[in-house]
C-alpha cells in the first residue's frame, strides 16, 4: 500500500509483508582482536614492537560488539554486515576490520568479527612548508583511551605568524549510550574558541530517529588577502547554537529518507583589528529561527584502497545522496532582519569498474533577504578515480570544481593558492568571488612495508585554476597553472592511514612571490575531493544528525 508524503518529499511504497527466507543469525563472536603488531608475523616479533603492544590498550570486546548492527535471532542481512564494517572503520581505532558469515549445520549463520588496532597514542610533531608559508605543530593525542574508543588531544600549532593551542575530547558512546559528545577549547594569539556538540546520530540507515544540540563560540582575528599578501584584518566575535530532531521516513532496502526540524541561532560581530588601517568591516548579523531539513540516501557503497589514503579501506557511496537544511530567520524571533537561509547538496556516483569510479556533486548555500541574494554560493565538483596495477600500483585522480558567489559577505573570500590546490603559487595568491580549479594527479605506490611501519609512494601532477571578482569573467588569461612531482609517506600503524607529502611544483605562469619553484611539506592531499577553493568559505550549517563521525570543529 502506498504511503502519501508531503509534496516536498519523494513518495516511496511501503514494503510488502513477506516472510523472510534469510537464515537466522546464531551467534556473533569477536574471534580476533589483534594488537597493533602481530607478533606471529615474521619481522613483527621485535622487542620494540612487543613493548608497543604492551603499552597499547587493545580495543575492548564490548566496544567492537556494539558497532555490529545485527543480533542473535535476527535474519541475516548482508547490507547490515557491510554497514557494521563501515561503522567499525569510522570509529578510527582499527587498522582493518571485517565481519565474516559462517554457515552452521542447523541452517543458522554465525558472524565472526576480526579487527586489528592501529597505534592511537601519538606524540604529534610536524614541521613543514606550503605555498611559501611555514608551519609547525606539536602535541599529543590518544584516540582510543583505555581501549574504549574515546579520544583526547592537545596541540600547539603555528601557521605563518598565527599560533594556536587546542584541547579536544570526543566520546562516541557517552556513558555506554548512543549519545556522542564532542568538545573543543582553543586559544590563539588574538582570541579563543570553544564548542560542544551532543547528539544521538543516525548510526545506521535504519535508525528510526536522531536528535542533538551544539554550540560554538569564536573570537579571533580574520585576515583577507590580495595577491598573497594581507589586505585587511579585523576581529570576529561569532556565536552559533543549533538543536534539532529527525526521523526516518518510510523506506525500502534501496532508499533511506529522513526529515528534520530544529532551531538555529547565529550572531556575528566585527570590530577593527588594533593594527589594521582602512578596514572596511563586514556587516554585523544575527539570525534566529526554525529549521527544516530533508535527506535522501541511496546506498551503493564500494570499498577501495590507495585512493585518498594508503592501505586503509575507504568507503565511497556511488548512490544518490541529497541533503537540505533551511529555515526562516525573522525579526520577531530576534533576527536583525527577515531572511531565508538554506544549504543544499546533491551528489551522485558512477561505477566504471573495479577501482574506477566518478563522483559528481552540486549545491547551493546562502541567504535571501527582501528578494535579494546574500552570500549565496553555487558550486559543482567532479572527481574521477582510475586505479591500475601497471607498471606498479597507481591511481589517477582527476578533479574539477567551479564556484561562484552572489553578494558575498565581506569576511569571505574564494581562494586559490599553495594550500588550496595550486601548488606552484603562494598561499592565498588569488582571491575573489568566482573560481575554477582543475587537478590531475597520478599517485603511485611502491610495494612493501618498510620496517613494518611505513609505506612509500610518489605523485606527478598538473594544477590549473582561475579566480575572478563577482563582476569579472573567468577568461583563459586568468588561468594559472603548475606542474610538479613529489614523494608520499604513510604510517601503516597510524590511526588515519593518511599521507605526508613532499611536493616540488613549478609555476608555468607568473604569480605573487619571488620564485616559480615552490616546495610543500604537509600532511594530507593537496586538494579536497569537494570544494577546495571554498574550503574556508562560511555558509549556513548542515545537519549533524546524519554523521557517525564527530562534527568538524576548526582544525589547528
Amino acid at each position: 500500500m502506498g504511503v502519501a508524503l508531503p509534496c516536498c518529499f519523494l513518495a516511496v511504497a511501503a514494503p510488502a509483508q513477506t516472510v523472510s527466507t534469510a537464515p537466522v543469525i546464531g551467534a556473533i563472536r569477536v574471534v580476533e582482536r589483534k594488537n597493533v603488531f602481530d607478533l606471529s608475523q615474521p619481522g613483527e616479533d621485535w622487542w620494540i614492537f612487543r613493548i608497543a603492544n604492551k603499552i597499547h590498550f587493545t580495543t575492548l570486546e564490548p566496544v567492537v560488539r556494539r558497532e555490529v548492527l545485527l543480533s542473535p535471532g535476527a535474519p541475516f542481512d548482508e547490507l547490515k554486515v557491510l554497514e557494521s564494517e563501515r561503522n567499525l572503520r569510522a570509529a578510527g581505532s582499527f587498522r582493518w576490520a571485517e565481519i565474516q558469515p559462517r554457515p552452521r549445520p542447523d541452517g543458522r549463520v554465525d558472524l565472526e568479527v576480526r579487527t586489528q588496532d592501529s597505534w592511537t597514542t601519538n606524540p604529534r610533531f610536524a614541521i613543514g612548508t606550503e605555498g611559501g608559508e611555514r608551519y609547525y605543530r606539536y602535541g599529543i593525542e590518544e584516540s582510543n583511551l583505555l581501549g574504549r574508543n574515546k579520544s583526547i588531544a592537545f596541540f600547539h600549532s603555528a601557521n605563518g605568524e598565527k599560533t594556536r593551542d587546542d584541547l579536544r575530547y570526543t566520546d562516541p558512546r557517552l556513558a555506554g549510550t548512543r549519545l556522542r559528545l564532542s568538545a573543543l577549547l582553543a586559544s590563539t594569539d588574538h582570541g579563543d574558541s570553544a564548542g560542544a556538540d551532543l547528539a544521538r546520530p543516525f548510526f545506521s540507515l535504519e535508525t528510526p530517529y536522531a536528535y542533538g544540540l551544539g554550540w560554538t563560540r569564536f573570537n579571533d582575528e580574520d585576515i583577507l588577502y590580495q595577491g598573497g599578501e594581507e589586505a585587511t584584518k579585523f576581529r570576529d566575535y561569532s556565536r552559533t547554537a543549533m538543536l534539532g530532531a529527525a526521523a526516518r521516513l518510510p523506506w525500502t532496502d534501496d532508499l533511506t529518507q529522513r526529515a528534520e526540524a530544529g532551531w538555529l541561532y547565529q550572531r556575528s560581530r566585527f570590530t577593527p583589528a588594533p593594527d589594521s588601517v582602512h578596514t572596511t568591516l563586514p556587516a554585523n548579523r544575527e539570525l534566529s529561527g526554525p529549521t527544516l531539513g530533508y535527506s535522501l540516501i541511496l546506498p551503493r557503497y564500494v570499498k577501495e584502497t590507495y585512493l585518498d589514503r594508503m592501505e586503509r579501506v575507504e568507503d565511497y557511496n556511488l548512490g544518490h545522496e541529497l541533503n537540505f537544511l533551511g529555515g526562516l530567520a525573522a525579526q520577531k524571533l530576534s533576527s536583525d532582519r527577515d531572511r531565508l537561509f538554506f544549504n543544499l547538496t546533491d551528489q551522485q556516483g558512477l561505477g566504471l569498474g573495479p577501482g574506477r569510479f566518478a563522483l559528481a556533486q552540486a549545491g547551493m548555500a546562502g541567504r535571501v533577504a527582501g528578494g535579494t541574494w546574500e552570500n549565496a554560493l553555487f558550486f559543482a565538483n567532479l572527481d574521477a578515480f582510475f586505479k591500475s596495477e601497471r607498471p606498479l600500483l597507481n591511481t589517477w585522480v582527476a578533479h574539477l570544481e567551479a564556484a561562484t558567489v552572489r553578494r558575498m559577505d565581506r569576511e569571505n573570500q574564494v581562494v586559490l593558492g599553495g594550500d588550496t590546490g595550486l601548488r606552484g603559487y603562494k598561499n592565498n595568491a588569488f582571491t575573489g568571488a568566482r573560481s575554477v580549479l582543475a587537478n590531475v594527479e597520478n599517485r603511485f605506490f611502491f610495494p612493501g612495508e618498510y620496517l613494518h611501519l611505513v609505506r612509500f609512494g610518489g605523485a606527478v601532477f598538473f594544477d590549473s585554476g582561475a579566480v575572478a571578482d563577482e563582476s569579472g569573467g573567468l577568461s583563459l588569461a586568468r588561468f594559472k597553472s603548475d606542474v610538479g612531482a613529489g614523494l608520499r609517506l604513510s604510517s601503516t600503524r597510524s590511526r588515519s592511514g593518511g599521507v605526508l607529502r613532499v611536493d616540488l611544483a613549478y609555476a608555468l605562469d607568473r604569480g605573487p612571490g619571488p620564485s616559480r619553484w615552490v616546495v610543500s611539506i604537509r600532511s594530507g592531499q593537496a586538494f579536497d575531493i569537494f570544494n577546495s577553493a571554498t574550503r574556508r568559505f562560511r555558509r549556513p550549517p548542515t545537519s549533524r544528525l546524519g554523521q557517525i563521525t564527530p562534527p568538524d570543529f576548526p582544525n589547528p
